[in-house]
């Protein structure tokens, strides 16, 4: 009897153990991973601190009002560029890409005579 009640209190004892020991470990994963995810958002945060300080920069404003309004500094000169569009190249069946780019024609084999 006293035998018995002893092997189910080591019985316990090694459960409790194990689930202990599986609890550590599933916590040492969760903070592996959320280790893993600071380093990332502390990466990420860096990486938008410093797109924040060049878009505050003078640099970056006047390269926007350039781009988007057309600004320019007093003295200088906009000079705008329409280029006029060109329709798509039409190729015809069986000719190659740069017969149609640059307009030449396939040369034909002479036919042999018999």
């Amino acid at each position: 009897m006293v035998l018995a009640v002893a092997l189910l209190l080591l019985g316990l004892f090694v459960y409790a153990g194990i689930q202990t020991a599986a609890q550590s470990y599933r916590l040492r994963q969760h903070e592996r991973e959320m280790f893993e995810r600071v380093q990332t958002l502390r990466q990420e945060r860096a990486e938008l601190q410093g797109l924040l300080t060049y878009m505050r920069s003078d640099e970056y404003i006047e390269a926007f009002a350039r781009q988007q309004f057309g600004l320019v500094k007093p003295g200088e000169i906009l000079v705008q560029v329409d280029a006029p569009t060109t329709p798509p190249v039409q190729r015809r069946p069986g000719e190659k890409w740069w017969e149609a780019l640059f307009g030449t024609a396939p040369v034909e084999a002479p036919a042999v005579k018999p």
